[in-house]
């Protein structure tokens, strides 16, 4: 049960063993989704509600966690980090299929990316959040995918927009949020890349990182899709 449950539990290797086997269950579950996207497309409604109970149950199984390992602590617990906003958001969008909320599910979920090419602070596979994070994040990246495939979702500028003002609203928020709560939200406290850099620096370059990785993903989207099918 302590190898399941208990914090302390050592963090996997990067580029080790955890590692490869997170990345190759990403990379089943994205061939699924690929090879199987006309039964998709046909029982949208029937996937839409299994990925939905599995979101619920990872939910559950997170704050159960942070709940009686850590009381609630709430420099951890916080649905804060972008990732668990993305999954709220996914939720939110398996619930109601009210595409609006898919495009900035879409571009915070970029950084679920991030987490998978180089973890931080992430538990093995066997452990409570380690299975959280697995699915959390497998779920955050494939999500947009499984609405372009059952609902027409696209990727619009619009969209884009005003990924980049809510985020832009959620980093101010949590780099004053951190320090009045001891939190590490965002990985501010500590980060995966570039530890030595100033604070300035630091805000900088993510917001460099950020636009630029956004716009990215939305050009290569758009590059992809045809005229007819893009968002408005």
């Amino acid at each position: 049960m302590s190898l399941f449950w208990s914090e302390n539990v050592n963090y996997i290797d990067k580029f080790g063993l955890h590692h490869l086997i997170y990345i190759i269950i990403l990379f089943v579950c994205a061939t699924f989704l690929v090879r199987k996207r006309f039964r998709i497309k046909t029982n949208k409604d029937h996937y839409r509600k299994v990925i939905l109970a599995i979101s619920i149950f990872q939910q559950l199984l997170l704050y159960s966690w942070y709940y009686f390992e850590l009381g609630f602590d709430l420099s951890e617990s916080l649905p804060f980090h972008i990732c668990r906003i993305s999954t709220l958001l996914g939720i939110w969008f398996l619930i109601t299929k009210d595409k609006k909320v898919i495009d900035t599910a879409f571009y915070f979920g970029l950084f679920a990316y991030g987490s998978f090419i180089y973890p931080s602070r992430v538990y093995p596979i066997y452990h409570a959040i380690g299975l959280s994070f697995i699915i959390n994040h497998t779920i955050t990246i494939l999500l947009p995918w499984f609405a372009y495939i059952a609902y027409d979702w696209r990727p619009s500028f619009k969209g884009l927009l005003k990924t980049l003002g809510l985020f832009t609203i959620y980093f101010l928020f949590v780099f004053i949020l951190n320090p009045m709560i001891d939190g590490n939200y965002f990985y501010l406290k500590y980060r995966p890349f570039f530890k030595t850099l100033s604070d300035n620096l630091y805000i900088l370059l993510v917001f460099a990182v950020t636009i630029s990785g956004f716009s990215l993903a939305y050009k290569v989207a758009d590059t992809f899709i045809k005229p007819s099918e893009k968002g408005i």
